[in-house]
């Protein structure tokens, strides 16, 4: 089963719904993988895993290994490597999810996520045998 989920990275102060805590976050996305899209295009696709574990690949590269925690009232995920973690307020509204990136100004364009619970299809060196 497919559930369109439409998230708008409107980065502001105060959003008018709570921002949701880690728990609330992991039973939305916990099984599920999400594909990210931007003007049309897919960018990205990531798998929720259980243990707060993440799955993620810009479109057609490698898959990153992660892990996603609560920083106040951000959801921040983690992937290794010494990259900084990216950091989102989220929010679930009478429209779906919404996200503002905490790094991100006013001006971003909305993102739009289809979920499936079909695993992610990994492309790269460690897939196979």
């Amino acid at each position: 089963m497919r559930l369109a989920v439409v998230l708008f990275f409107a980065a502001t102060p105060a959003l008018a719904d709570p921002a949701l805590d880690g728990d609330a976050f992991d039973r939305l996305t916990l099984g599920q993988t999400m594909t990210w899209a931007e003007f049309g295009r897919v960018y990205g696709v990531e798998q929720y895993l259980p243990d707060r574990r993440v799955r993620w690949t810009f479109a057609g590269d490698t898959c990153l290994e992660g892990s996603w925690y609560q920083d106040g009232e951000a959801i921040c995920f983690q992937y290794g490597g010494g990259r900084k973690p990216a950091c989102w307020v989220m929010v679930q509204t009478d429209t779906g999810l919404t996200a503002a990136d905490t790094d991100d100004g006013p001006d971003v364009a909305p993102v739009v996520i289809t979920a499936t619970t079909e695993p992610l299809a990994c492309f790269g060196p460690k897939v196979g045998v």
